[in-house]
């Protein structure tokens, strides 16, 4: 994975971190995508270093990113990403939340809502589809979850994106 930032920043720091393993996912939607979701950094948009006192040590957020990513078409409950990195979830909630910014829930929201997007603009695929590939219940949740974040439907992003291109 090559990783376009500058040095010392939490982007490069996460590139460094991540460099010896590459994700794997077991979505098609990842196995579509893959490499070039990577190349695009769609992988952790992060804002905050993540080696703060309270926070997770980096191979806690390294694992955690890491599960985050393969999994981000199933259901994830916080109860199996705190049990990944051996913490309780009050406790690691709480650590994620200083190390990243939001909650994990919220991130993982992000992270489904920014692979759809993806989807979207390059594939042809369903709405349904994009939405059970990033783990959405259904149409109706991805089209909530992606108006909130982006502004505007999936189907308006298609279109503008087509449009634009």
């Amino acid at each position: 994975m090559s990783c376009v930032s500058s040095p010392g920043s939490l982007a490069s720091m996460i590139c460094n971190i991540s460099s010896s393993e590459h994700l794997s996912s077991n979505t098609s939607a990842s196995a579509l995508l893959g490499s070039q979701a990577e190349m695009i950094g769609t992988r952790a948009p992060l804002s905050q270093d993540f080696l703060r006192p309270g926070g997770l040590a980096a191979w806690q957020v390294h694992r955690t990113l890491d599960y985050i990513e393969r999994n981000l078409g199933s259901k994830l409950r916080l109860r199996e990403i705190a049990d990944y990195v051996a913490l309780s979830e009050s406790h690691f909630s709480r650590a994620f939340k200083r190390s990243l910014g939001s909650s994990p829930m919220a991130y993982v929201g992000a992270r489904r809502v920014e692979r759809a997007k993806l989807m979207v603009a390059s594939t042809r695929s369903k709405l349904t589809d994009i939405a059970l590939t990033c783990g959405f219940s259904d149409q109706s949740h991805l089209t909530n979850s992606f108006r909130r974040v982006v502004g505007m439907s999936p189907g308006v992003w298609r279109r503008t994106s087509i449009n634009s291109a």
